[in-house]
């Protein structure tokens, strides 16, 4: 009986520490890495994360503080073909950096093109080949 007694008393001693999973938040971004020549547009969604290199073909900064545009970053990959990013230079959205949808781009529904769903992310572009 007295063992009876303490294995319940134990049992709910012992319930009472469990206590569910807290949930912890994922990572989420959109980054456009450009360093020299080489590229990677690099999406995580949820703690996961997937990438696209490809190859720097073009790289325009506006030096003008007048300009909405403070540079534009074209790129070519092998899934996705080319696309440009354009990162905004005044009001609230400066910093903000967008993957351009091209309509003469065929590739972007192409199966193995992860970009195909940043194209309505907020990116953020980092450059270190300057």
């Amino acid at each position: 009986m007295q063992q009876m007694l303490m294995t319940i008393v134990l049992l709910v001693l012992l319930s009472g520490c469990a206590q569910p999973q807290v949930e912890r938040p994922q990572a989420n971004g959109a980054y456009l890495v450009i360093e020299g020549e080489q590229a990677w547009a690099v999406l995580v969604s949820n703690g996961r994360r997937v990438e696209e290199a490809g190859r720097v073909l073009d790289v325009v900064r506006l030096p003008s503080p007048h300009s909405n545009i403070a540079a534009s970053y074209v790129i070519e990959t092998p899934n996705c073909g080319k696309l440009q990013w354009l990162t905004e230079r005044h009001g609230m959205a400066e910093g903000d950096t967008t993957l351009l949808p091209a309509a003469f781009n065929e590739q972007l529904s192409n199966p193995d093109c992860v970009l195909a769903q940043g194209l309505s992310r907020a990116w953020t572009a980092l450059d270190y080949s300057s």
